[in-house]
């Protein structure tokens, strides 16, 4: 992505069909590099690309180059750094940063093992029990919000369905209840409390379902053939 200019200043010709083969690219890789300048911090173009790996379900690996030429470094310039691009770039919060130089090679040869990782959280698979053992905690530590009429959102339990990005299903008895704190509030637990996706968004999908149904089928959980053992669902907040 390095090199990509804001689209109102690209003319037509070979800068425009550049662009547009970078941005396909996004679509069809696995894994996308975020290059940027650490001597010149985060653009808007920066973002925009930043939204685009997110919304398309890419793993996504920042490379800062030019970290030789960073002046007055210190032994808290490294940490400075991570934190300033985790808060420019909330998009992406999720992906591995890396400093490097191209210039001397520094770290250059870290780039691959990193990749490597990004790829595996991509294929990432979870067993629906472990998946609903997270989700129990989570929903015991913040239960989901209720709104002023009275309105309680009840999750009843989780699977994951995809990978390449991991996609998870969440059901309740009405999505419309789960607000986007509570959203993002689950995306975080779930990289706290399982390893290995780092470097990947997790595509979630909030679908509803009537508590009678889930107590009907709630042999459900568990990981595929194993008879449904473990915890039986809903979870207690549901009852």
């Amino acid at each position: 992505t390095a090199g990509i200019r804001r689209k109102s200043k690209v003319d037509y010709g070979p800068e425009f069909f550049m662009v547009n083969r970078a941005l396909r690219a996004i679509r069809r890789s696995d894994v996308a590099l975020l290059v940027m300048d650490a001597t010149t911090g985060v653009s808007e173009q920066d973002r925009v690309l930043a939204q685009k790996v997110a919304d398309d379900g890419r793993a996504c690996v920042i490379i800062c180059n030019k970290w030789d030429a960073v002046v007055d470094k210190d032994s808290s310039t490294y940490d400075k750094s991570v934190k300033y691009f985790r808060e420019e770039l909330p998009q992406v919060r999720w992906a591995p940063i890396l400093f490097i130089s191209a210039a001397t090679g520094q770290r250059v040869g870290k780039i691959y093992g990193v990749i490597d990782d990004a790829i595996e959280a991509h294929r990432k698979r979870v067993s629906t029990a472990i998946l609903n053992e997270v989700l129990r905690d989570a929903i015991l530590w913040q239960p989901p919000p209720a709104r002023r009429n009275g309105a309680q959102a009840k999750i009843y339990y989780c699977n994951q369905v995809a990978t390449r990005p991991p996609t998870i299903v969440v059901f309740a008895n009405d999505p419309k209840l789960l607000n986007d704190n509570y959203r993002r509030y689950l995306d975080r637990k779930f990289r706290e409390s399982v390893a290995g996706f780092e470097a990947t968004p997790i595509r979630w999908i909030f679908r509803g379902r009537r508590a009678r149904d889930v107590m009907k089928n709630r042999q459900m959980n568990g990981a595929p053939g194993d008879g449904g053992a473990g915890t039986s669902y809903p979870f207690p907040h549901a009852d």
